[in-house]
């Protein structure tokens, strides 16, 4: 297995936008609670306000809370499908989460291949396979890719909260069943679907206005897990142009088993002596 393509594969969930970058079907989700943790309560509000428009039609102005994941620890068993080109992987991969702190992740293949640890301020990764690691920090990720990256984003994104979170100045319509929340961070535009029974985040589409990349992330089946709703299942598309064509890079992020936790799962990690920067 190439560290190269285990680091771009959550490189592509961490960034939104990469400039290069099923084989196994799961027959069994394994679901464990382990506490009750209380569901925030979500309310909608809709306000209509007459606007002048050139149709003349009235504008309907529309105020919703998605629904959000809360927890302390949590610990996912998961399987990744990747591929990009005419490269594929498949490997599976255990997650530990310390809500707004830290992610810690291990893939193993019989033998543990690499483990990588997301902090507010850096992504690390070993590559046990050639005995290198790899660091970036989101302040220089930031600047590289002209989008606001961070912790915040990486964690939502893996457990199906809104990426970048509601603000007053973004633009929310109501249409087919669904919430369309609309966000714009610098040359990055966004659109957040919110499915309307559940007001859960149902797809997110990103584009690049200033380089042509876009993003799609599917999320579906969801599992009742502790009072709230999981997605079991989430595919990212990254289309991003390169040589004048267009790069496509899949990713099949699937959860096995899903584990609200009080205690810590463990977060060990260090880089080992030997080991070169990559």
């Amino acid at each position: 297995m190439s560290s190269r393509y285990i680091f771009l594969t959550f490189s592509c969930l961490i960034v939104l936008f990469t400039t290069s970058c099923k084989r196994q079907r799961i027959h069994k989700t394994e679901i464990k609670d382990s506490t009750s943790v209380a569901i925030s309560p979500t309310d909608i509000s809709v306000k209509t306000d007459s606007i002048s428009a050139a149709n003349t039609s009235a504008i309907t102005k529309v105020d919703v809370a998605p629904a959000e994941i809360d927890f302390k620890f949590l610990k996912l068993r998961s399987k990744i499908d990747y591929s990009s080109g005419s490269e594929s992987q498949s490997f599976p991969v255990t997650v530990h989460i310390e809500k707004d702190n830290k992610i810690w992740l291990s893939i193993s293949v019989g033998l543990e291949a690499a483990r990588g640890l997301i902090t507010q301020d850096s992504i690390i990764f070993l590559d046990r396979l050639h005995r290198t690691y790899y660091k970036y920090d989101f302040v220089t990720l930031s600047r590289q890719f002209n989008f606001n990256l961070s912790y915040d984003l990486v964690q939502s994104i893996l457990i199906g909260n809104m990426p970048v979170k509601k603000r007053e100045e973004d633009e929310i319509t109501k249409q087919d069943g669904s919430f369309v929340i609309r966000q714009k961070e610098n040359a990055i535009q966004i659109e957040n679907i919110i499915m309307e029974p559940n007001l859960k985040l149902q797809k997110l589409l990103a584009a690049d206005t200033s380089g042509g990349s876009k993003m799609q992330i599917d999320y579906s089946n969801f599992l009742a897990v502790n009072n709230f709703l999981f997605p079991q299942a989430i595919i990212a598309k990254i289309d991003a142009p390169k040589d004048d064509k267009t790069n496509q890079t899949l990713i099949n992020l699937q959860h096995n088993r899903i584990e609200f936790l009080e205690e810590s799962p463990g977060f060990s990690f260090s880089i080992p002596k030997g080991y070169s920067p990559k």
